[in-house]
This record gives C-alpha cells, structure tokens and sequence, in this order.
C-alpha cells in the first residue's frame, strides 16, 4: 500500500516570498501621488544609486536625519546591476512620462518642511464666490493637520476673472502649484498663473493660499433709462432702489428682482457664480411686457414658465345646428288591391 505524503510547504512559502518583493505589491512608508523626476541636472538632485528593492532606496533616504538632504527618492524597477535605479532629492517634481512602475516616496510624512497645508478652511457655499480644485483628487481646504505633497497644482475659474494685462472674452483659468522655496527650505502655494488677474471685487490673485475663495461676483448692471410703466406689468426687486442721480436703472449683484406680465413670470434677474441670469439687456427699455422692444424683433416676450397660463375664455361653443332629421316620408304603402283570386278550375 502507498505512502501517503504530506502536502509540501515549499512552495507556498515561495510564492509568498516572491510577492512580498514584487514592486506591484510593495508599500513605501510615504508614497508620493506622483513619480518624482529626478531632475538630474537641477540643484534638487542629490544622488543615485543601485539597490535590490524599492525598500532599501526608501531606507537610503530616511536614515541620517536631520544630516541626510534627502526629502524624496525615486525607485525604478528593472535595471541591470549596477545600473542606477535609485534617486534622491530635495524636491519633488512630477515626471511627465514615468517608467511603468516606478514608484516615489518621502523620506517621512511627519516633516512638515515637505508639504503645503491646507489654503483655507472648508468654505460655506457662497454663489458670489469660486473655490479651488486641485490635481491627484486633493482637497485643499481643511485644518493645520492637512498635508499637501509638493508639486500638487491647483486652479480657480470665473467668467467674472479679468486680466490688467490682456483683453480676453475667454474665461480665464487661474493654477498654483505647491513648490519647493529653497530660501526657507519650505513647501508654499507658488505664484498664480497667470499673473496680473483680478477676481470680481477688484482684487489680485496672488497664490491659492492667498486668495482661498476668489471673488465670483458680477459687476453691476447698468441699464440706460428707467423702466417704463405698463398696465399689468410688475417689476419686483430686494432693492427698490434702482434708479441711480443719472436716471439710469442700476442692478447690484446682492440684489434679485423679478418681472411678471399679468401675474405671469417672465424672468428673474440675480447674479450666480459670475453671471447674470438674464444676458440680453442693454437697456432698461428691454424690461417690458407688450410694449418695446424684444429679443427676437417680433414685440413679444417668451414666457420663462413651464406651466403655461389657464385659459382666460370659455370652451368652444357646441354645433349651433341640430343633426340632421329623420325622414319624414313614411316607408312605401302596402298593395291596396288583393291578391288574384283563386283558380275556380280544378287541375286536370
């Protein structure tokens, strides 16, 4: 009778062993979002070496400090001995086209030196006012204990935005990136680009940290002329205050006003994120229910209702004639004269 054998260990064990060192499933201790460039020719590059895993580049970096320079390193898999695959720097920028499975770290997410924090706390929403988005799926708002790694950018928008350098109808997009200052040896919110580009108060944005909610207001609406008196019109605002010294109607961006025609809505008038609702009034003779001008040249105004009004008359009157008669002539008389009489002969 055979022996009987016991399931071998061998090579479970093996294959446990070859993932523990496979990049794929390894774990850096402060992985970065992006892959550093080591950037071999700038003053962040440190040096290069060559290890057998991603956790010896790591431990090359961490140990040493506050004497080792090294803030981030750079592991590249897959390089023939000797051959550097290991990077340090002072600086993390991101690589535009890294080596599939290269993998980037700090030496430890406990140094502040290394991150950006948070540009401000989380805002209540406010339509006269934008917010940043940032790269990597980042948040930027929070707490003093929000870290942002180095190289993250982040944008602002507001049809609002003007330039002082440029006249540009496009909407203009505003980055700031977390940097490097070599001056301090600390990460900050860089400059805003592009410079020279004012929110809609007036005011510069300088960097993400120092413009947390730009300004997404509206300038205000200035229509020649007053509004003029119709018989069922109503022009309703927040603000009856609406006529400036010149004669001219004024609409601030705090202000919401309303025109109804016969107790229908015709639009309502407010600024949002930037815009006003209303986009074709030049003048205040465009606020008007039957008479004026209009949009399209026709003299009429759309309604800006999804219900439409109740009918003002009465249903269409029934037919006024009455369906046609039955026949008044009776059906055919039956035969006045009797039948023929009998035959008086009987058969043959």
């Amino acid at each position: 009778m055979g022996s009987c054998q016991k399931p071998s260990k061998m090579l479970p064990l093996a294959f446990l062993l070859l993932l523990s060192s496979s990049p794929a499933f390894s774990k850096l201790d402060c992985q970065t979002p992006v892959v550093c460039d080591p950037s071999l020719e700038s003053d962040i590059f440190i040096k290069s070496s060559h290890y057998a895993d991603e956790t010896q580049c790591q431990t090359a970096c961490q140990i040493g400090h506050p004497s080792n320079p090294c803030k981030f390193f750079t592991w590249v898999p897959n390089a023939q001995a000797q051959v550097p695959n290991c990077y340090q720097m002072k600086a993390c920028n991101e690589m535009a086209d890294p080596i599939t499975g290269s993998q980037s770290g700090a030496w430890s997410c406990e140094d502040p030196e290394i991150f950006c924090g948070a540009i401000g706390d989380i805002p209540a929403y406010d339509d006269k006012k934008t917010v940043w988005t940032c790269d990597h799926n980042v948040h930027p708002y929070g707490d003093a204990t929000k870290n942002i790694f180095q190289d993250t950018t982040c944008r602002t928008t507001c049809p609002s935005f003007e330039s002082t350098t440029q006249n540009t109808k496009a909407d203009l997009v505003v980055s700031s990136t977390c940097i490097f200052d070599e001056a301090t040896s600390t990460s900050v919110w860089g400059p805003a680009t592009p410079a020279n580009v004012v929110d809609a108060s007036g005011t510069a944005i300088e960097s993400a940290s120092a413009n947390p909610t730009p300004g997404c207001g509206c300038k205000d609406l200035v229509l020649p002329g007053s509004i003029a008196e119709e018989p069922g019109k109503v022009f309703k605002c927040t603000n009856e205050d609406i006529v400036n010294a010149d004669g001219d109607t004024v609409i601030t961006q705090d202000n919401d006003c309303a025109l109804l025609c016969d107790g229908t809505l015709v639009f309502d008038l407010f600024c949002s994120v930037g815009q006003w609702s209303v986009d074709y009034l030049t003048s205040a003779a465009d606020i008007y229910c039957y008479g004026g001008g209009s949009t399209d040249g026709s003299g009429s105004v759309t309604l800006s209702t999804y219900w439409p009004p109740a009918p003002t008359g009465a249903p269409t009157n029934p037919p006024t004639n009455p369906p046609t008669d039955a026949p008044t002539d009776a059906p055919t008389d039956a035969p006045t004269e009797a039948p023929t009489e009998a035959p008086t002969e009987a058969p043959t």
